[in-house]
């Protein structure tokens, strides 16, 4: 999408001001969401019943997003995708949900236990996830009821149907996120609550540079129309996931942190 202009694939026009903006925002948002699902794999890949947990946090996340393609709907019934891109999409989606849910649906198959939430709690990393977790659904409710789009554009912004589809979209991204840290949170140890946080630091700098090229379509209201505010921003939360990863380190638990 952030690539290859998703509104000339759409449309056949490129895409507007505010078009550039949301279709930068889907983009990072795919690429946290690939990212996390990525790493956690990964490293859960030595554990039946974590891999079985997992898929099944993706299994949720499958699902949101085969319902948010429905909802795109085709082209010729008033839909957004062309036929060819609606269809790819739907059997794209169909496909991994019936890959996931093959999987889950096995019988007589380990699931991991679910760790206790309070335990191990300071400055540490599964502290710092918990709160990303509770700022995501924060930022859930926000994108669906409480948001306007259009205080995001500069002056000369105009939200456009498939703006419109792209913020929206944005949400279902976000509830992606959620699914990924909550098994993180809830299901993995020590190593993989690290690998979190490096790869929401990297992706962090990665988000700083996609930006980059769109801040001057955007306003002040979040911050986001100023390289130096922006660095800001970013480098307060580089701060704390630095501050998390030291502080778990330092702390008298550190089981799972020899495999790091």
């Amino acid at each position: 999408m952030y690539l290859l202009d998703s509104c000339y694939l759409l449309t056949s026009t490129s895409c507007s001001h505010s078009e550039q903006v949301f279709e930068t925002m889907i983009a990072l948002s795919f690429i946290y969401v690939g990212v996390f699902f990525t790493v956690l794999t990964y490293h859960s890949k030595e554990s039946v019943g974590k891999i079985t947990r997992l898929s099944n946090a993706a299994l949720n996340g499958a699902v949101a997003l085969l319902v948010a393609v429905i909802f795109t709907g085709n082209a010729s019934y008033r839909g957004i995708e062309r036929s060819w891109m609606h269809k790819g999409d739907m059997l794209t989606m169909m496909l991994l949900v019936f890959v996931l849910w093959a999987r889950v649906s096995k019988t007589n198959i380990d699931w991991a236990q679910k760790n206790s939430l309070n335990e191990d709690l300071g400055i540490n990393c599964k502290t710092l996830l918990i709160l990303f977790t509770l700022i995501s659904v924060i930022k859930l409710f926000a994108l669906t009821d409480f948001v306007d789009p259009t205080k995001m554009l500069a002056d000369d912004g105009e939200m456009t149907e498939i703006a419109y589809w792209m913020w929206k979209l944005c949400a279902v991204t976000i509830l992606e996120f959620i699914f990924a840290i909550s098994y993180s949170i809830l299901y993995d140890d020590n190593t993989g609550h690290e690998l979190v946080t490096i790869s929401i630091m990297i992706m962090s700098l990665i988000a700083v540079w996609m930006f980059s090229s769109v801040q001057k379509y955007m306003s002040s209201w979040m911050g986001l129309n100023k390289s130096s505010t922006l660095w800001i921003r970013v480098g307060i939360l580089l701060v704390l996931c630095a501050a998390s990863l030291i502080g778990g380190r330092r702390s008298s638990h550190r089981s799972g942190y020899q495999n790091v």
